[in-house]
């Protein structure tokens, strides 16, 4: 089983919505994707909550894509 994962400072300047506070960022913060099998699972965070150096986690569902997927404070 291979999962391709990508993370980093937000590269894109797309509209998104934090996964942590659900705000709407268009550039800044953090972005991770994880590919497993043609599903992406895309965890955006917004420079607000990325600046609170949090550690976050979450239930990650490779059965179906998702841009913002909800996640919590670990």
């Amino acid at each position: 089983m291979r999962i391709r994962v990508k993370f980093g400072k937000n590269p894109y300047s797309n509209n998104f919505a934090c996964s942590h506070c659900g705000q709407r960022f268009d550039r800044g913060g953090f972005f991770l994707r994880i590919e497993y099998r043609g599903i992406l699972v895309d965890i955006p965070i917004c420079a607000e909550c990325y600046a609170t150096d949090a550690l976050y986690e979450g239930m990650i569902d490779l059965t179906t894509h998702h841009s913002a997927h909800p996640i919590g404070r670990a």
